[in-house]
């Protein structure tokens, strides 16, 4: 099983639940689940599929299905470099909560 995760930054968008099953329907990628979880800032939804995937065919369902811009940018430029350190399997993550301007010294 492969998971696709989705950030979506404000409401559920319209129509989306029919967008993903159309999708997958067009891939031949079966649905094992679907799960949907608030976040402060919209929600994150994980996809699970009876497929294995490549990265970089999960960077662009996930793009196509409408998460986050930046994030699918982020991911595929991890994807396109040699994995090394900490992004080596930690390259399609969803954080439910950042540190955003926090410095450790």
């Amino acid at each position: 099983m492969t998971l696709l995760k989705l950030d979506l930054d404000g409401p559920i968008p319209r129509g989306f639940f029919f967008r993903l099953m159309h999708c997958l329907r067009l891939w031949a990628w079966p649905v094992e689940c679907v799960r949907y979880d608030r976040t402060r800032h919209g929600w994150h939804v994980l996809v699970g599929v009876e497929a294995e995937l490549s990265p970089l065919m999960i960077v662009a369902a996930q793009a196509i299905l409408g998460s986050d811009l930046k994030r699918e940018a982020f991911n595929l430029m991890r994807v396109q470099r040699p994995r090394r350190g900490f992004f080596r399997e930690r390259w399609n993550v969803l954080y439910k909560s950042h540190s955003h301007g926090v410095k450790i010294a």
